[in-house]
C-alpha cells in the first residue's frame, strides 16, 4: 500500500532566542523550548498533510546551540510520519540591526521577526519546497516558549478548509486567519493554571496565512505570519485588503494553542483587558503535563465555527495643519446604536478646548496651540467605556 503525497503543507517557523546571548537567559529559555519542541513533535497530522517546522538558530548560541541541535534530533526520531523538524543556521549582520527602534524590547531581542530579515530567513531556508506539488500552503509561527496541544495542526487544516466553504468568507485570494479562542498557561508554585479564553486579539502561534495554489503566487515573502496583525478589526481588514489579503477572525473550536506565561516574559503577563469571555479554568500539575491534555478536558463553545471581524476599540489620530488639528478616529467602525464620543484638546494636563458628545467620528479643532494632544471618550449606554489619547501634535 502506497501513501499519497501530501497536498497541504503546514509550514511553521520559530526562532530560538534570536539576539539573546546571556547564558542564564538562554538556559531558562532552553528549558521552555524543550516543551515547545516536544509539543510540535507530538502533533496529529491528518492524511494528505505534511507538517514541517523550521527552527532558525543563530550561530552565536555556543553550547546552547549544540543543545538545541541534540534536542531537535531526538524529537525527530520520535515524531510521527508527516512531521519534519529542521534547523536553519543564520548569522547576525556584523553591523547589527540599526534600522529598528532599540527601545522596543521586541526589536532589541527579536529583530529577525521583523522585515526585511524574516523574509530573508524564509527564502534562504525553504528553497527545496516544491510548490507545484501543493494545493494549499499554511504559514504559521510560534514563539520559543509557547506550546501547541496535539490537535493544533488538525485545527489549522480544518479551519482553513471550512473557511473556503463558509459563505461569510468572501475573499477568494490569500487569507490571514486569526484564532481568538486560546489557552493561557500561568505557571506558579502549584503547577499551571490554564485559563481558556475568547480574546479580542489573536496571538503568535494562532494566526496564519492560507495560500491556495501556492505555485501560482508570485512570491511567498509578503506572507510572513509575523506580519499578521493581532487586532482583527475593520481597520486592519481594510489595510490587508490593500495588500491583496483577506482578514478573518474565527471562534468556536477546541482551543489548541497555549500561550505560556512563565512569570518573567517580555510581554505583559496577563491579558485580562482583552478578554471577551472566559470559557473555563483547568489546573495542571506541571508545564509538561499540559501536553497530556485531551480535547475533552479543554473548555470550549459547542457551536458552529464563527468567521468574521470584531468591532475593535476606539483609535484616534491627530494631524496638524497650521493652527488646525484634524481628528480621525475608528468611531464609525466600532459604534453601537447607543455609542457617542467627545473630544478634549489637551495641553499637558490642561483641557484647552472640547467638542461635546456626538456621533461624529471625524472633527477638527481650530486655533490649536502647539504641543497638544486629543483625548477621546467613548460612551455607550450612558457610561464611558474607553478613553484614548492621540500623539502630541
Amino acid at each position: 500500500m502506497t501513501t499519497e503525497p501530501a497536498r497541504t503543507l503546514v509550514l511553521l517557523e520559530t526562532i530560538f532566542c534570536d539576539y539573546e546571548t546571556d547564558p542564564e537567559i538562554l538556559g531558562n529559555y532552553f528549558s521552555r523550548f524543550e516543551l515547545t519542541v516536544a509539543s510540535l513533535a507530538r502533533q496529529e497530522v491528518p492524511d494528505g498533510v505534511a507538517f514541517r517546522t523550521t527552527i532558525y538558530l543563530a550561530t552565536d548560541k555556543g553550547e546552547w546551540g549544540d543543545k538545541v541541535r541534540a534536542l531537535v534530533a531526538t524529537a525527530q526520531e520520535s515524531a510521527a510520519p508527516g512531521i519534519e523538524l529542521r534547523i536553519h543556521d543564520y548569522t547576525h549582520p556584523e553591523i547589527g540591526y540599526p534600522e529598528g527602534d532599540p527601545t522596543r524590547v521586541d526589536w532589541a531581542k527579536n529583530p529577525s521577526k521583523h522585515s526585511p530579515y524574516r523574509e530573508r530567513l524564509f527564502e534562504a531556508a525553504h528553497t527545496d519546497i516544491d510548490l507545484t506539488a501543493l494545493d494549499r500552503l499554511l504559514r504559521v509561527t510560534i514563539d520559543d516558549d509557547d506550546l501547541w496541544l496535539p490537535w493544533h495542526v488538525r485545527n489549522l487544516v480544518d479551519i482553513a478548509r471550512r473557511a473556503r466553504e463558509d459563505d461569510r468568507v468572501t475573499w477568494e485570494g490569500v487569507l490571514a486567519i486569526g484564532l481568538l479562542d486560546v489557552n493561557l498557561g500561568y505557571t506558579g508554585a502549584d503547577g499551571v493554571t490554564l485559563e481558556t479564553l475568547a480574546l479580542e486579539r489573536t496571538l503568535t502561534g494562532d494566526k496564519y496565512y492560507v495560500i491556495d495554489s501556492p505555485a501560482e503566487v508570485d512570491t511567498m515573502w509578503p506572507y510572513s505570519p509575523w506580519s499578521i496583525p493581532e487586532v482583527m478589526d475593520l481597520n486592519q481588514k481594510r489595510r490587508l485588503e490593500q495588500r491583496g489579503i483577506g482578514l478573518y477572525a474565527v471562534r468556536n473550536y477546541v482551543p489548541s494553542f497555549v500561550y505560556m506565561r512563565w512569570g518573567m516574559n517580555l510581554s505583559i503577563q496577563r491579558k485580562d483587558g482583552l478578554i471577551i469571555r472566559t470559557l473555563g479554568r483547568t489546573p495542571v500539575a506541571t508545564p509538561a503535563a499540559v501536553l497530556e491534555l485531551t480535547p475533552e478536558q479543554v473548555p470550549h463553545v459547542e457551536a458552529p465555527l464563527w468567521f468574521g471581524i470584531l468591532r475593535g476599540r476606539l483609535s484616534i489620530e491627530a494631524r496638524r495643519s497650521g493652527t488646525t488639528v484634524d481628528v480621525f478616529t475608528s468611531f464609525d467602525d466600532i459604534a453601537m446604536p447607543s455609542s457617542e464620543v467627545c473630544y478634549y484638546l489637551m495641553k499637558g494636563n490642561e483641557k484647552v478646548d472640547m467638542i461635546p458628545y456626538s456621533r461624529k467620528g471625524r472633527v477638527m479643532f481650530r486655533n490649536a496651540p502647539p504641543g497638544v494632544k486629543v483625548r477621546g471618550y467613548h460612551k455607550r449606554d450612558g457610561k464611558v467605556v474607553e478613553r484614548i489619547d492621540s500623539r502630541q501634535v
